[in-house]
Formats: C-alpha cells, structure tokens, sequence
C-alpha cells in the first residue's frame, strides 16, 4: 500500500501541488532535510549542475545505459542495434544525485516562500549565480526528465521495499515542488514504477487517472523488441504493471511467511486474497475497452498462488547438528550428553572410545586446490553450511568450527509428518475435524448444544475438508474469481480458462496444502474441458507431494506421466529427489537419478547432486555419497551420438563444466563433513 499523502494523489490534478496546504498535515511540516535519506547529504552551491544531471538521467533510462560492446565481441549474431553492459550502480548514483538536485530546488522555494510569483522565470532566477544554471532547472524539473527518473528506478535493481520508498519520496519531492505538470508518458513511467515497487493503491490510482484523462491503454513500445512478448496484446501492457504491483507488495509473504498462524491472522495490507484489487483492474479494462484473455486471466490468478506456502504445505524434516571434535581429530558421533556435565561427559566419551565408536576424521587437504573455487563448494546445498564460522584451523583443514573448535555436521531426522498431511494415506477414508483447522463460533445452537461441536464432531474426508471455506478463505477466493471469469466478470465476456489457467489453480491449492483439490483438478477436472495436463501441471504436484514426504504418490504419478508420454524435465527429477530425501531415502534418490537419466534422457540441476552427497554425508553414509560421487564421474565420460538431441547434449556439456561438480569441489565437500575422498575413488 502507498501512503495516500502523496502530492500526485488525485486524478483531477493537472500538474503536482505546489501549495503545501493541499497535502495532509503531516506532509505540511516535513522541510526537504525530512525528505532527504540519511544516506544522501543536501547539495551545495558548487555541486548544483542541473544540466548535466538531466543528461545523467536521461543516459541512465535509456537501455543499459548506452554502452555498446567491445570490438571482441562485434561478430555476435543478431545483437540488438545497442547492446551494453548493465551497470545498475551508475544507475542509483545518477538517481542519488536527481534526489539531491530536486531538494536543492526545493528549499530555494521554501526560502523564497514570499515571493507570490507564478512565473517560473522569477521563482528560479536567483537559485544560482550562473545564468545558465538557472534556465537549465526547468528541465530538471520537466515532464520528461521526472518520466525518465522513473523510468530509471525501475533499472536501479533495488531491493522491493527500498524502490517502494524512493518512488514515494520522489513524486513527495516533485510535488512539493509543484512545477510539473502530468502528462501521458509521465503518467505511464509512473505507473509503470509503482507496479514493481509494490505500490498497489498508487498504481490503481494511477490507472484511474489515465481513463479520466482518456489516454488510451499503452502499446508495446514502438514496436521494439517484437516477437519477445508476443503473450502481451495490444492494450495490455500497463494492466500488467498493475498486476505486478499485487505481487510484488506479496513479497513479505513469500520470504518470510508465518506458517504457524492460520491465514486469517493476516493483515489486509498484506494482500493474502487481492479479489477487491483485481476487481479494479478488470473494471478499468472494461471502461478502456481492453478485452479480457485466458492469458491474461492466468496473469491474474497467479497473484492467489504468490503468497507463500502455508504450514499445510510444508513439514521439516530434519535438524542439522554440529557434534564437536576431539582435539586429537577423533569424532565421537553424537548426540553429546552436556547435560550429565564435564566429568559425566568425560566419562561418557571413555565409554564411547572403549567400544570402537569413535573414529578418525581425515585432515589432509593437500589434494584440494582453491582456484577456480569459492569459500564453501556447499553453499548451494540444503544444509546450511555457508553460514558456519571460520577461523584459521577451519581454513587448514576444510571443516567448520564453532567456539574455535573444529566440529562434524550431523543430520537429525525428525519425525514424518502426521498422517492426515499424507495424501496416499488420507484417500477417501472419513476424518474427524483436522485440530489444527480454526472453528467459526456462529454461536449455540439450541437443538444439539453448541456449533463448534457439531463442526468438531462431523466426519468428512480430507478433500471434502479441504472444499470447505474455512480450510483457506484466499483459496475460496481463487476459485470463486476463476469461477466469475467463466461467467462474465466485471463487464467482460466469458471466457474459458486454458492449461494455464488450471495449472496456478493447482499451484494455489499445493501451495495451501489442498492437495487432494490439485490432484482433483488434474485427474478430473482439466480432462473433463478437454485439456490436456502439461509437464508444468505435474511438476507442480510432484513437488507438494515432496514437501510432504510421500513418496508413494511421488512414484505412482511419475509413473502415470511417462505413461502419457508427457515429457519429464529437471524439475521433475529435483522434486522425485527433494521427496525421496526427506523421508531419508538416500539410496533411492541416488537411483532414481540414475534411472530417469537412463530412461529419460534428463538430469536434476546440479544443486540435487549436491544435496544427495550432502545428506549421506551427514547421516555417515560415507559409501553412498561415494557411489554418487562415482555416477557424476559417468557424466564427465559421457559422449553424444546421433540418438542425442540438440538440447540434452547441451545440458550435458553445462554438467560436465559446472564448477560446483568438479573434482576439486567433490574433494573440498567431503573434507568439510571431515571424510576422505581419494584418487583411488577416481576414474
């Protein structure tokens, strides 16, 4: 959301207001040292140059800020006619140094606050000595330079929040300056910034104002890119910029979502269902005469499917431990009694020692060799390891520390996750109410006691359970806007949704831990309208049911999608991987990769051949990490024939050179979990 006290709120405004009395009170008694950020410092006289940070702001809006590419690289097919390095950090310098000017316009205006003038000619005649200075501030603060800032933000590669507040500060600015005036493509670079800044009321208001001005909906820019966006028809593209504004003010609750709170503990403001803002942008297509397509539909959809996974549709599977090591280099596996004290410990170790347990650790690390490596070769694991301290001796001898003492990586395994979570064990059989589902209290009833326990009592099985209201309000919500687009919504016709479509509805529903209604929707619902589920459709399903640890569905649709000859990709292979590990099932992952590269002619990303060594190293399967590590070494000996396609020797080609699966990164990661990997385990 924006804060509404923005000058340029408003649709009746022809320019920013420049009287302070027309902004909120709030806004009245901020000076531009308010508005400036701790981390810019007011400009002075000598710095004002407002010519050059025009040009500046102009250069840096343009694409990748008009640098071309070196002579070396000249003989690149089909480059666009200005292909350039992106240098986003000139970007935010030329964007500081405009927010800089812009208050050092500001407060001339507040110094000259008596002089009554409307004439821009008089107010800026005195901002600086030089005459040029002076006539040049008007363009600093034309229609096109402010349109080009903006445009520049959105090419800043800031993080969402900190865009969402410079966008804010800069029309606060602007406005409070009062001498620029909105027209059409200001309008749109506006629009176009506060969609991905998150600023979901501004960018409504914004299209709002553009239908009362009657400006018509934006095209593909000059026809530039043609054949790049051909999902994109004419009209659509600033509703596109609305949408996304919905799913980047979601982003809190994809990084950081609560799942121990039920969903109805969730502020507005952080858009869990955005029905009421989708409503706006369908009506605004409506009165503009944009039609409403599947594709577009799907857009909007998704924004139901960007929240986030809800505790229904996540179970932790293990804890990682850090068992410390002997001084002596030998590792006693844990979990170390501390509570029994020093001398009970002591004592628990001399037992330990007595019966064979404890074991050496390896140390030498001259076989590994740092170039070509980072810090830790497993920081694309599962583990994480990259956030373990450092010190001297872990440099020495690759493991991490803690308290300056070397420790070994543990993995704990928790218990699977409660039956009712498991889809293949919930089919069809009636369950009491999930105590962990919220109650309604609609108050007593005087017939059968209370109401909350008639709901209590009452038996359903888990797909009824998940149809039910109160299972996910946001997920209601989903299907029930879906449901008003194959009616007519909002003054648009009917329209059916497409594979598309249907797939974020399951999407939705495994992100809400609706299984079954996403198993529902593929085995009957899409071929009932005659549509066919998509490699996307199962994918999506395969990896809820990873979440959860069930393996036996896993195996049982990936069985059904070869059968249909739907085609398995690498997201196929991470989530039967993803799954089969976290029920501890490190044999079976193992070969199941090697079968689906038999069979399919597919490999995970390489981060699941990392997660693979990582977890058998962690459980003390040191011979199945070894047994893996042995299989990668068959992708390095791999040759194409005339079977192989185009694309499978090219990710074959991208296996053999990832830096991650080399041999001095397979040598690094087991010196880090303290075991040895050596030449005899080599080709």
């Amino acid at each position: 959301a924006i804060d509404e006290s923005s000058p340029f709120n408003g649709a009746s405004s022809s320019v920013f207001d420049r009287n302070p009395d027309a902004s909120n009170s709030h806004d009245v008694e901020k000076t531009s040292s308010d508005l400036l950020s701790p981390a810019l410092p007011p400009l002075t006289s000598e710095e004002y140059n407002p010519k050059f940070i025009s040009e500046q702001i102009h250069k840096m809006a343009g694409y990748n800020q008009g640098r071309k590419i070196g002579q070396a690289h000249s003989n690149i097919k089909n480059r666009k006619r200005f292909e350039r390095k992106w240098d986003f950090e000139s970007v935010r310098l030329a964007l500081d140094d405009y927010e800089r000017h812009l208050q050092y316009v500001l407060d001339h205006l507040q110094r000259g606050s008596s002089n009554h003038s409307t004439d821009a000619k008089d107010l800026f005649a005195n901002i600086h000595p030089s005459k040029d200075k002076c006539f040049e501030t008007h363009r600093l603060l034309s229609s096109s330079t402010v349109s080009k800032a903006a445009r520049a933000l959105t090419r800043s590669r800031m993080d969402t929040p900190l865009l969402s507040r410079r966008i804010r500060d800069m029309e606060r600015l602007v406005g409070k300056i009062g001498w620029t005036p909105i027209t059409e493509e200001l309008s749109y670079r506006l629009l176009e910034a506060n969609g991905k800044a998150g600023n979901v009321r501004r960018t409504l208001a914004l299209l709002e104002l553009r239908r009362s001005r009657g400006y018509p909906p934006r095209e593909q820019e000059n026809g530039k890119y043609k054949g790049a966006n051909l999902h994109i028809s004419p009209g659509e593209k600033e509703f596109l910029h609305a949408i996304t504004s919905i799913q980047s003010a979601q982003l809190p609750l994809r990084r950081s979502r609560n799942i121990y709170l039920h969903e109805s503990t969730f502020s507005e403001s952080a858009l869990d269902n955005p029905t009421r803002y989708l409503d706006a942008i369908l009506i605004n297509m409506s009165k503009r005469g944009v039609s409403l397509r599947p594709e577009m539909a799907a857009r909007m959809l998704d924004c139901y499917a960007s929240t986030g996974r809800t505790g229904r549709a996540i179970h932790y599977f293990y804890k990682v431990r850090r068992d410390p090591v002997e001084d002596d280099g030998t590792y006693i596996p844990g979990p170390h009694p501390t509570h029994l004290g020093k001398d009970g410990l002591e004592d628990w170790k001399t037992s330990k020692r007595g019966e064979g347990v404890a074991r050496a650790l390896t140390t030498n690390t001259s076989e590994i060799t740092s170039k070509g490596l980072d810090d830790d070769a497993s920081k694309e694991g599962e583990l994480g390891l990259n956030v373990l301290d450092e010190d001297e001796d872990e440099k020495q001898s690759s493991m991490p520390t803690q308290s300056n003492r070397r420790t070994k990586i543990r993995m704990a395994m928790q218990p699977l996750p409660p039956f009712h979570k498991i889809p293949s064990s919930v089919k069809g059989v009636p369950l009491i109410r999930n105590r962990y589902q919220p109650i309604p209290n609609e108050g007593p009833s005087k017939a059968t006691g209370t109401r909350s326990d008639e709901i209590q009592n009452k038996t359903m099985t888990k797909y009824e359970w998940e149809l039910d209201r109160d299972w996910s309000l946001a997920l209601t919500a989903a299907f029930a806007f879906a449901d008003s687009l194959t009616h007519g919504a909002c003054g648009h016709d009917p329209i059916e949704l497409d594979v598309v479509g249907w797939n974020i509805l399951i999407k939705a529903c495994c992100r809400r831990g609706a299984i079954h209604r996403a198993l529902k929707i593929l085995n009957e619902t899409m071929p009932q309208k005659g549509i066919e589920p998509d490699t996307y459709s199962y994918n999506t399903v395969l990896a809820a049911l990873a979440r959860v640890g069930d393996t036996r569905y896993l195996q049982e649709y990936l069985i059904g999608m070869t059968n249909k000859g739907i085609r398995v990709d690498k997201y196929t292979a991470q989530a039967m991987v993803d799954g089969f590990l976290n029920v501890g099932d490190i044999q079976g992952a193992t070969s199941l990769v090697q079968d689906i590269f038999n069979q399919h002619d597919t490999l995970p990303p390489y981060t699941s051949h990392l997660k693979i060594i990582e977890f058998a190293l962690a459980n003390g399967l040191i011979f199945e990490a070894k047994r893996h590590v042995y299989f990668i070494q068959q992708l390095w000996k791999w040759q194409p024939s005339q079977h192989h396609n185009q694309a499978f020797c090219q990710l074959m080609e991208e296996t053999k050179s990832n830096p991650k699966l080399s041999k001095e990164a397979l040598l690094k990661l087991f010196h880090y979990f303290g075991e040895d990997l050596s030449e005899q385990d080599f080709f």
